[in-house]
């Protein structure tokens, strides 16, 4: 548990990294406050006896408007970045009550003088009262630890009453999962309508001059990425084992906000071999016991704000002799450069709607 928290914390750290890293600027703050209200997504059948309830709470963030001040700002039009404490009353006892700390920015998708769509793309921690325990909730196949990650993506309609007020309703998505960290593994998704209003609570006194857009440009990268953490695989299979994943990936220059890119994967999970060793039925059969190992083709594309990167990926395997999960899988993830050849990265890996695992990578970009 305590590794988990650890990686957990270092989602956030990423965020603050990205949005202090020109902290010197003035910049405008906004204190926001949010009511929800949703219901539980039935994501598949096994969740079909929780997802019943309307849950209900409220969130608390403060906003950073950037203001152009930094190249990528003025590339997305000036952003703004969120830091949000929200509390969800899930109205199940099964299901207990969710804290959640979150890191989030606001892309303007259509913008105004008064009026503005935003798309939200968000990440945190998520705290759980009553998560799942075999002998006491056995039920609570949703939310199964204490601590989980947070994917947010949100639509965000902000209009101007005032230079003070702005008025926020919102439509949000709130997916909880530990990652695999333990079975059983299915997620929860929250789909909820905010009504929210900001605040200006601080005003940037010196006038900001925008600077010419310098993005370095390149045809080609190659990055050498090597990626670890431990997952679960099974009910019968409790105790999380460790993974390493290495990819070599070459990247193209599209613009200054994308690049796109195909690469090689290499798995190896000590928790794949290990349900391997315990399913019955392979070690009845008279064929040979399948090759844990995996290799995968992979394609992907990064969105880039400065120094921080969204990625996402697609991945094809082509040597997966266990045949355990599907043959195509997904990585959601974030990385950040800090030098010109070194970076970080934290990631989920998915099938599907199943996450397998929370990665935290470290790379290298020739």
């Amino acid at each position: 548990m305590k590794f988990l928290t650890k990686r957990l914390f270092l989602v956030i750290l990423y965020w603050l990294l990205f949005a202090f890293s020109g902290s010197t600027q003035h910049y405008d703050w906004n204190l926001n406050a949010q009511v929800i209200k949703g219901f539980i997504l039935k994501h598949n059948e096994y969740v079909a006896h929780l997802a019943v309830s309307n849950p209900s709470g409220f969130e608390i963030s403060m906003q950073q408007q950037l203001n152009g001040s930094r190249d990528w700002e003025s590339l997305y039009n000036k952003p703004i970045v969120n830091y949000g404490l929200s509390y969800y009353d899930l109205h199940n006892p099964k299901l207990g009550k969710l804290i959640i700390g979150s890191a989030a920015m606001d892309i303007p998708l259509f913008k105004k003088e008064k009026a503005s769509f935003y798309f939200r793309v968000g990440t945190g921690i998520v705290f759980a009262t009553n998560p799942y325990n075999r002998e006491t909730n056995n039920q609570n196949n949703m939310v199964t630890s204490r601590y989980s990650v947070l994917l947010q993506p949100r639509l965000i309609f902000s209009y101007q009453l005032s230079d003070k007020f702005t008025i926020t309703p919102s439509l949000n998505i709130t997916h909880a999962s530990n990652g695999a960290q333990r079975a059983p593994n299915r997620g929860i998704n929250i789909v909820t309508a905010n009504l929210g209003a900001s605040y200006k609570i601080i005003s940037r006194k010196d006038e900001v001059i925008e600077e010419e857009i310098r993005t370095s440009v390149y045809d080609y990268k190659l990055y050498l990425i090597g990626s670890w953490g431990r997952n679960t695989r099974t009910l019968q299979v409790r105790q999380p084992k460790p993974f390493y994943n290495l990819i070599a990936y070459g990247q193209k220059y599209l613009n200054k906000k994308s690049d796109i890119g195909l690469g090689i994967e290499y798995f190896h999970s000590l928790g794949l071999k290990e349900q391997i060793a315990t399913d019955w039925f392979l070690v009845n059969s008279t064929d040979p016991i399948p090759d844990f190992r995996r290799v995968a083709l992979v394609a992907g594309h990064d969105l880039k704000f400065g120094s921080l990167y969204l990625t996402t990926q697609i991945g094809f395997y082509v040597y997966d002799p266990s045949k355990k999960n599907l043959f195509t899988y997904q990585r959601y993830g974030l990385k950040y450069h800090f030098h010109e050849h070194i970076l970080g990265q934290l990631s989920f890996k998915t099938h599907a709607a199943t996450a397998e695992q929370v990665e935290f990578g470290l790379g290298w970009r020739f």
